[in-house]
């Protein structure tokens, strides 16, 4: 059995000034499209989970959202919206520090409809997020996942251990 949480099972993924550490199971798949002011990583872990860290222009979301944290409503609100998303709940919400910049934490739920012939299913998920703003690299970053309703019981710890682990600039 792998102990995901413990620091030897880890490594460094670095790419355009930002880091993160993650466990090294995972596959790593690189926007092929991704440069230093936009773009997005996936972290593959082995049971299908995923996690996501994407980042853009600063000064292009400062246009749209003056905060991090109308930044990050705006996400959830867009989630809520989604037509396959179904009861939708804010489980918790905390500002946090990351690399000496207040980021957002978000850890949600929500029943994601599945397809079928007489109107599916509705399937129980859970989610985290953090919203980040780096005067420093002029970027903005985001780290998410929505997990899948098999996902190990202590992912969120694992999420926050990566999170932790995040370097912006």
């Amino acid at each position: 059995m792998i102990h995901l949480l413990e620091d030897e099972n880890f490594e460094n993924f670095s790419a355009y000034r930002l880091s993160i550490d993650y466990p090294n199971v995972c596959r790593i798949e690189f926007n092929p499209k991704s440069r230093r002011e936009k773009g997005d990583v996936v972290f593959h872990f082995p049971d299908k989970e995923k996690v996501f860290v994407s980042w853009g222009d600063l000064e292009t979301a400062q246009k749209r959202f003056h905060t991090v944290e109308e930044q990050a409503e705006h996400s959830l609100k867009n989630l809520s919206k989604t037509s396959s998303v179904k009861k939708f709940e804010r489980v918790s919400k905390d500002t946090i520090e990351m690399n000496s910049h207040r980021a957002v934490y978000n850890r949600i739920k929500l029943n994601e409809m599945t397809g079928g012939l007489f109107g599916g299913k509705a399937v129980p998920r859970d989610g985290y997020s953090v919203h980040l703003h780096c005067e420093n690299s002029s970027r903005y970053f985001v780290i998410y996942t929505i997990l899948s309703s098999n996902a190990p019981q202590d992912f969120g710890d694992l999420f926050k251990t990566m999170t932790n682990s995040f370097r912006c600039h």
